[in-house]
């Protein structure tokens, strides 16, 4: 798949609600890096079960949402947004490999990308937010798919 844009790289201005989020996200995904680095070294993975399965696929659904977001800030060409989205892959797929690793560090992960998500719809709202094409509705729908995921992680990470 190429995409191909006549806009060239550049570094956007981005307001103090998007860097909150970003803030927010970052502080979970250092926790799945490092999560997903402890799993890999420990090589204990194993096939979760019972919820912590059920959890393991929504995180592999959302994670796998977040592989497609790569191609979209290719075609925005947005420094920022393409280093924090490789960034976002890495840590929810290190999360993944912690499931698979017995990690308990998913409920301080989930309830952070769920508090940045909820600071994104924020933002969309304030400044009317959209990306190229796209209407904030879709944003909205995208940034709210995502509160519902985590959102259930969280619920399920209770049950357990």
């Amino acid at each position: 798949m190429t995409i191909e844009s006549t806009r060239k790289w550049h570094i956007a201005r981005w307001p103090a609600l998007a860097w909150l989020e970003t803030i927010i996200k970052l502080a979970a995904l250092i926790i799945g890096l490092t999560v997903g680095a402890n799993a890999l070294s420990a090589a204990n993975l194993a096939f979760p079960t019972g919820l912590a399965l059920v959890q393991f696929i929504i995180l592999i659904i959302l994670s796998l949402g977040l592989v497609t977001a790569v191609f979209d800030r290719i075609a925005d060409r947005e420094i920022i947004a393409m280093i924090f989205v490789v960034v976002n892959n890495l840590g929810h797929w290190g999360m993944v490999l912690g499931l698979a690793a017995g990690s308990e560090r998913l409920l301080v992960f989930a309830g952070l990308m769920l508090l940045g998500d909820l600071v994104k719809l924020w933002f969309i709202r304030v400044h009317n937010f959209t990306v190229r094409d796209f209407s904030p509705r879709v944003l909205y729908a995208l940034t709210l798919f995502y509160v519902g995921g985590y959102a259930l992680l969280i619920l399920l990470e209770w049950m357990r």
